[in-house]
């Protein structure tokens, strides 16, 4: 058993390809802070490589109001520009917001909206890694997005 531990390790530590190639799955834990909003949420993702250096991207944020509840669901798609140890891309997609209010007379709103934005891909280790990103949500309100995550690298 102790064999096969080290021989684990070994070719984990010798895997050198930071490509990011078809077939490729991530999944990513983000903390996320609005402008307009200033609502903190915590984030999950999963990205996908359907084709070289295209990603898709469903994510769901749960935002934390004083009151009430809200939350957010994205589908984005990004390019990457580069394909080093630091990772460059460019993303864009559709976004759904909705918030529950406790003790006011609207009860309810929703947004839709376009993200548009950047972000990069720094790998620590063949297994994790961080993804900050920057993002505009075209509409009302017209939230820029802050996003920080911890990517875990599948495959």
């Amino acid at each position: 058993m102790k064999k096969y531990l080290i021989l684990l390790a070994m070719m984990l530590s010798f895997q050198t390809s930071f490509a990011q190639y078809k077939g490729q799955w991530r999944v990513i834990h983000a903390y996320e802070l609005t402008t307009e909003t200033r609502f903190f949420g915590m984030n999950a993702s999963v990205e996908y490589f359907p084709k070289h250096y295209l990603s898709v991207v469903p994510s769901y944020t749960i935002f934390l109001p004083a009151t009430g509840k809200a939350s957010g669901l994205d589908l984005l798609a990004r390019y990457y520009l580069t394909e080093n140890k630091k990772q460059w891309y460019a993303t864009a997609g559709y976004g759904y917001y909705q918030r529950r209010f406790e003790f006011n007379e609207v009860g309810k709103e929703s947004f839709h909206f376009l993200n548009v934005g950047v972000g990069g891909m720094l790998k620590l280790n063949e297994t994790l890694g961080l993804n900050p990103e920057i993002r505009y949500q075209v509409g009302d309100p017209g939230n820029v997005v802050f996003r920080i995550g911890v990517v875990y690298f599948i495959n």
